[in-house]
């Protein structure tokens, strides 16, 4: 026989953080995080695209859940993700995504690992981690007089 135990779970209302702008070499990109992992070093998060935007070439070490909740976007590799489709991302994938559709594009993420931004030649120019993105979100929230939530608590 096996004690019954209380599930452990963690909620987040994301109506109540908000969109921080993300790299400043990628205007039109927009984050909000929902949960970032200190001990994985997973990511979890929503990204608003504006049409026509595209993200700086970059590297995933770990794999990458995509589900996109609106709007449209692509890799140029034949596919066009819309509303309800899910990519996986394996490790060690360079991409660059451009936005297709006419409206913002959302998107929900589970990031495992790092993004390392990548110039033409492959050259890494700046590396996103969970604690760039916590650093982005407290710096954001100080400047806009928000009171951060603890993201990275389980």
């Amino acid at each position: 026989m096996h004690p019954v135990h209380k599930a452990l779970a963690s909620h987040t209302d994301p109506k109540g953080l908000p969109w921080v702008p993300w790299v400043p070499w990628a205007p039109g990109h927009f984050i909000k995080l929902i949960k970032l992992n200190p001990i994985t070093g997973q990511i979890i998060l929503f990204i608003r695209s504006l049409p026509g935007a595209a993200l700086q070439m970059h590297f995933h070490p770990g794999t990458v859940v995509v589900y996109t909740v609106q709007g449209a976007w692509t890799y140029d590799e034949g596919w066009v993700s819309e509303a309800g489709d899910v990519v996986f991302e394996v490790a060690g994938s360079t991409h660059s995504p451009r936005m297709v559709g006419r409206e913002d594009t959302v998107v929900f993420a589970v990031i495992k690992g790092a993004l390392d931004f990548v110039d033409a030649a492959g050259n890494t120019i700046a590396t996103e981690n969970w604690q760039t993105f916590l650093k982005r979100y407290h710096d954001y929230c100080h400047e806009k007089g928000l009171t951060p939530v603890d993201i990275t608590k389980f």
